[in-house]
């Protein structure tokens, strides 16, 4: 197709393999990546590799594509499939006139505030919300809005400098010294959280599937299971299919992955029940969203943003309401960090529905840096009907042991110490 495609790449593990689904023989690649993200790319088959310490220094990123550009010629094409590189992969196409997601495009799915404004142009229900760059701006918030609210970056993600404030108390301690020039404040909604991934190509949603979770990513970041069940209500489907249309519409998501989060919650009547967004990724879910639509529904979320990105069809199968329900949950790390794990208990074989497991070995130090993938565990289910994952997550947290010790202790004696979660458990 003689493509130049520009990569920009962090990933260190299979998600780096672009070889797999773009053809380099066809096309001409050339990457950005950390050194951590080198080993997975093929050197043989890729025109230049640069190796940047840091990719979200945006002059070395333009520096360095400007040289490749001098070597090879304009590039056609520019690839970030990590939401941590959108605004690098906008200044390049902005500086060197590639086609695609500039900065202003990029905004509408990176800044929480201009997405959320957009959305709610859209005439679809948002949190009130407003960008609290001081102090006073916050207190402000507080005082209109009143507790539990959430301050959070307008930029963030995986869940990382996220609060919800819940008292004068804990607002002035919060505030003491904190850095706020990107932060800003929406209100809490009381609701449950679904997860909805999917697919859009030419502005055709090609595939979609909504997950009820168990918890949220806040909880499992500072310390809660997690779990997510595909939805199989087929009423609730259709609506949260067609809200998830108009927020791609509102947001020119128009070739792209998404995971869209919204609160299922009750109507402003108090009767029924309403959507309210919360926000997007243009890019693959997290967690184990990948592994298990793969897994499970038989596409490659990650190969699929890339395609679509270059403009190829992806071959997609109508999403069967009445197939396989997929689910998994992920173990938070033990309330001690660092600390090693001494045995951790297998679980497949011994509860229905389970299908395959993810276990540290004995021996891992557990840092609480891993996020959603150095985790005391993950597992992942298929049934028949959400309920019959529900049930199999419930008797997955009766069942669960991990036994550890703190890194700068000795190992206790035998079951001594353990972490066993069993909140925020769906169903």
């Amino acid at each position: 197709m003689n493509r130049h495609v520009l990569i920009i790449n962090r990933w260190t593990n299979s998600f780096a393999e672009y070889h797999r689904y773009i053809d380099h023989t066809a096309d001409r690649v050339a990457y950005l990546t950390t050194a951590a993200g080198r080993p997975p790319l093929d050197e043989e088959l890729a025109e230049d590799i640069r190796v940047l310490s840091d990719l979200s220094d945006t002059g070395e990123v333009l520096a360095q594509t400007a040289e490749l550009v001098e070597l090879y010629g304009p590039f056609t094409h520019v690839l970030a499939l990590s939401e941590f590189d959108l605004e690098p992969a906008g200044e390049i196409r902005r500086r060197f006139g590639i086609p695609g997601r500039g900065p202003a495009e990029v905004a509408a799915v990176r800044d929480k505030v201009v997405m959320k404004g957009l959305v709610a142009a859209a005439g679809l229900r948002v949190p009130a919300f407003q960008e609290t760059p001081t102090a006073g701006l916050v207190r402000e918030f507080a005082a209109r809005h009143g507790y539990p609210f959430v301050l959070k970056p307008r930029a963030g993600a995986d869940s990382q400098g996220v609060h919800v404030v819940r008292s004068d108390e804990q607002l002035d301690a919060l505030l003491d010294g904190a850095g706020l020039a990107d932060a800003q404040c929406e209100e809490f909604i009381d609701g449950v959280l679904y997860q909805i991934d999917g697919v859009v190509r030419g502005g055709r949603l090609l595939t979609s599937r909504a997950w009820r979770c168990g918890g949220n990513c806040l909880d499992f970041a500072t310390g809660t299971a997690f779990s997510s069940v595909a939805n199989d209500d087929p009423d609730f489907e259709s609506r949260v299919t067609d809200f998830a249309e108009r927020v791609c519409a509102a947001l020119a998501l128009t070739d792209d992955v998404f995971h869209l989060e919204v609160f299922r919650t009750t109507g402003p009547s108090g009767e029924g029940d309403d959507l309210v967004f919360l926000e997007i990724g243009a890019r693959a879910g997290g967690g184990q969203v990948r592994v298990i639509w793969e897994e499970v529904y038989g596409l490659d979320l990650v190969a699929a943003s890339a395609l679509v990105q270059l403009g190829e069809d992806v071959t997609t199968r109508p999403m069967d309401l009445n197939g396989p329900v997929a689910g998994y949950l992920m173990m938070p790390e033990p309330p001690v960090r660092p600390a090693v794990v001494d045995a951790v208990t297998s679980l497949v074989g011994r509860v229905p529905a389970l299908y395959a497991e993810t276990l540290p070995p004995p021996g891992t130090v557990l840092s609480g840096n891993g996020g959603a993938v150095h985790t005391a565990g993950t597992f992942r289910y298929r049934a028949g009907r959400s309920t019959e994952v529900e049930a199999a997550i419930r008797q997955t947290l009766a069942s669960y042991r991990l036994d550890w010790h703190p890194l700068d202790e000795q190992p206790a004696a035998t079951g001594e110490p353990s972490v066993r979660e069993a909140a925020h458990v769906v169903g």
